[in-house]
């Protein structure tokens, strides 16, 4: 019973959390965010013998993929089991989350900010999402929370335990290292606390047995998991060149239309952040403080940028704003009239005031948060994409298929050529992959099934006329069968067409042909 009263705001936190979660179509939708597939199919592929870094080409560490191999061999390899995993970790961020503010803010402002974060753009779909970037940053932060303790009751078992977190956290995505920056100032700011004459001493004996715990954990992790990564991964993150038919990692910047969606977001966490400040509360702001300042100059300058980063902005922001929402609230519970209520006093409108921007601070999140409630609810499903279903038609007959999207062979439960798997930008960018070298393997394997853009990069025309037959297409994809196992479709069915280059007119020969849906 003493636990539950002292811990009932966390369990308010994961029974909600869990709600929400059971509400989404965990294991119906067709795909919650594009690198799904990417992080299904490794290891659907690791199930059926073939190694990381050595078959399948991978430009991040192994912990994340390691974890799903061993689920889907346990359980199987569906997307339902890969997003329960996810949302493991989702729930993971959020308590550990509440934890931290708690112990420098209180129980009310904690409840705000996991509230706040929810409803932050895009989180939801991010905590349920088979992607790294959850994991790894709730990872970290669990690494935080044993450094919090560490801070609390100064004993080397926290610290090392807190870095051997961190060097895990860092072999599921190395993006958990901007929360390091953050870590380093806790240890500095704790030992200087105590008012010793040789605290800069004794930091640098702490950060030097924090690192070394960080790093030892973390290379030991990538002699046994991730041999072989290095050269992929740093070809791939440091090595860049433009590809005209795939931009640059320049074009891909911070949009402003997310920041302004997150208005409310960025205005509680300024009014927190001012009210901590004027307080002189330094130690109660100064790791999200610097969290925030930390991914904001790293985002600044750094591309490409991906909608899923912003975990690393939601996260701080979140912090702060729940600190200022409560702050407001607790202002605006001072201003009691001494005798009558009236509107027109100076006290009554400045707690009017103060409810009003509480109010408009937490009525627009909640708004935000239906919203990425219904959007995931209403994803296409597996079973009413014609690509999938199609796909398990041939599956029999299909030895390897190709896909640009891969999600969708992994919902057919058909294998991809190893170092077919993971075709993304970076990969492009750094030169280590070309359309061409796809289209060879592609060949060389014999594919008998491949999806596709609609309109095809013109290296694949030649291919696709001479032994391929286009069966189905959806939202943009095409999906074609090789000639040696397609099956006409039935009477009455609608048929795909290609229009090839000999059929296109003016401008438009030469160009790789289009696909479209004609009724017979």
């Amino acid at each position: 019973m003493i636990w539950l009263k002292r811990n009932w705001g966390l369990l308010v936190v994961g029974a909600t959390l869990i709600l929400i979660y059971s509400l989404l179509p965990l294991g119906t939708a067709l795909e919650f965010g594009r690198d799904e597939g990417y992080e299904v199919i490794k290891p659907f592929l690791c199930t059926k013998g073939f190694v990381l870094y050595k078959d399948i080409w991978n430009d991040q560490p192994p912990i994340f993929t390691v974890l799903l191999t061993w689920a889907f061999k346990a359980w199987g390899p569906t997307i339902r089991v890969a997003r329960l995993v996810a949302a493991g970790f989702g729930l993971l961020l959020f308590v550990t989350f509440f934890q931290l503010v708690r112990q420098r803010s209180g129980l009310w402002a904690s409840l705000l900010a996991a509230f706040l974060l929810l409803a932050s753009p895009a989180m939801l779909q991010l905590s349920v999402s088979v992607m790294l970037e959850t994991p790894a940053f709730a990872t970290a932060l669990v690494s935080a929370l044993l450094l919090f303790q560490w801070s609390r009751r100064p004993h080397w078992g926290w610290l090392l335990a807190s870095g051997a977190v961190m060097g895990i956290a860092l072999q599921i995505k190395l993006t958990a290292a901007l929360i390091v920056p953050a870590m380093l100032v806790e240890m500095a700011l704790t030992r200087w606390s105590s008012r010793s004459q040789s605290w800069t001493r004794a930091t640098a004996f702490d950060l030097a047995q924090w690192g070394a715990t960080v790093v030892a954990l973390f290379l030991a992790i990538g002699l046994v998991w991730a041999s072989g990564s290095f050269q992929s991964s740093f070809q791939s993150h440091f090595m860049e060149r433009p590809v005209p038919s795939h931009g640059r990692a320049e074009d891909y910047v911070l949009p402003a239309g997310l920041l302004r969606q997150h208005v409310d977001g960025l205005g509680g966490a300024v009014i927190g952040l001012a009210l901590l400040v004027r307080r002189k509360h330094w130690r109660e702001y100064m790791f999200p403080a610097v969290l925030l300042l930390t991914a904001a100059a790293i985002h600044a300058v750094h591309r490409p940028w991906w909608n899923y980063y912003y975990l690393h902005l939601a996260i701080p922001l979140a912090w702060l704003a729940g600190v200022g929402v409560k702050e407001i609230i607790s202002a605006a519970t001072t201003f009691r009239p001494k005798a009558s209520f009236r509107l027109i006093s100076g006290q009554s409108a400045k707690g009017v005031a103060l409810c009003a921007l509480a109010a408009l601070l937490l009525a627009r999140p909640e708004k935000r948060l239906e919203a990425n409630i219904r959007d995931l609810r209403r994803r296409p499903t597996i079973v009413s994409s014609l690509v999938v279903k199609t796909m398990k038609q041939y599956a029999e007959r299909t030895h390897w298929a190709y896909a640009d999207p891969v999600i969708y062979p992994f919902h057919a439960q058909v294998l991809v050529p190893p170092e077919l798997a993971i075709v993304m930008l970076k990969r492009f960018w750094s030169g280590q992959i070309t359309t061409a070298a796809i289209v060879e393997a592609c060949k060389r394997y014999h594919a008998e099934q491949l999806v596709l853009p609609a309109t095809p990069a013109p290296e694949w025309r030649e291919l696709l006329a001479n032994e391929y037959t286009p069966a189905c297409a959806e939202q943009g994809w095409v999906l074609y069968v090789a000639n040696s196992i397609y099956q006409p479709p039935n009477a009455g069915a609608a048929k795909v067409i290609v229009n090839s280059p000999a059929t296109l007119s003016g401008s438009g020969a030469g160009q790789p042909p289009t696909v479209e849906m004609r009724s017979p």
